[in-house]
């Protein structure tokens, strides 16, 4: 219970953090939104007080997800912590700059309001891993996989550019690819890049035996929760992108999963390949000694 009382005071400094930043920051005052494009519960609550509720869903939400895989992180407490802040901070702030193209505003206030996002997620990441259990202990982290950094990084970039770039012409997802190819496809790069260190720092936590499983929990319960709580900010604000949104999220977390199931599957870890010929070798070995005993 005090374990649950800490991290819910974690989700509210996070939160207040975060409204805090992109008060006092200048460059994070974006275009003002026209009163006649705000969503209906914007319109009923005002955009300071929905603005308050999405970041209290989503903080509260990295908090949830961190309690469940918390004890498979690789690393100790705070490290723990800081790798799980910088997977979804790099996520949260190439998202915020997303649909620049889109919406007009400059890239330096984008660039800042991307910064309000992601600041507190790094520094609530550092709190989570200082509140870990003493049950959370070494034995329990699995290692990252053991495979050139450079693997995974092209794989999750290649899917993830392909996956995107398909549905911009498809005209399943809009965030200005018209208005600016060039930014639009350079950002889905860097998305992609982000997405294969997403996998570099937390993939691991994810632990069961078969790959497609293991993919499935990646793609859609882990990377979808992360990115659909942020994500989720477009609809409770604007009016009209709950669909465009949602099918944004569908996209993404079906080339997340496609992405995670290739890098599995390219390579086996050290480890499970060890195991049965570990068991096998001390199963052997112990018929051995009774045998001599005898």
């Amino acid at each position: 219970m005090q374990q649950k009382t800490k991290y819910g005071g974690i989700v509210i400094l996070s939160a207040a953090l975060c409204l805090l930043l992109h008060i006092l920051l200048p460059a994070a005052l974006t275009t003002e939104t026209p009163p006649d494009s705000l969503s209906g519960l914007a319109q009923q609550l005002g955009f300071p007080l929905t603005a308050l509720l999405w970041a209290l869903m989503a903080y509260g939400c990295l908090a949830v997800v961190f309690y469940l895989i918390g004890n498979r992180i690789p690393g100790k407490t705070s490290a723990r912590g800081r790798r799980y802040g910088i997977a979804i901070g790099a996520l949260w702030l190439l998202g915020y700059v997303m649909c620049l193209p889109k919406f007009g505003n400059p890239f330096t206030a984008e660039l800042a309001g991307g910064l309000c996002d992601a600041l507190p997620v790094l520094i609530m990441g550092e709190m989570l891993g200082r509140i870990t259990d003493s049950k959370f202990t070494p034995d329990t982290m699995l290692p990252l996989p053991r495979v050139p950094v450079f693997a995974p990084l092209t794989m999750f970039t290649l899917v993830f550019f392909l996956a995107r770039t398909a549905a911009y012409y498809l005209d399943l997802i809009n965030i200005g690819l018209q208005l600016n190819a060039a930014y639009t496809l350079g950002w889905t790069l860097l998305m992609g890049l982000a997405l294969g260190l997403f996998y570099i720092l937390l993939g691991q936590a994810v632990t069961t035996t078969a790959a497609l499983n293991r993919a499935f929990r990646f793609g859609f319960l882990l990377f979808g929760s992360i990115w659909g709580s942020f994500i989720m900010f477009f609809p409770l604000i604007l009016q009209g992108e709950l669909f465009h949104t949602l099918r944004m999220l569908l996209i993404d977390m079906l080339a997340v999963t496609a992405a995670y199931y290739w890098a599995e599957r390219s390579h086996v870890a050290p480890q499970q390949t060890k195991k049965p010929l570990d068991s096998a070798l001390g199963q052997k070995s112990k018929r051995l000694c009774e045998i001599n005993r005898l």
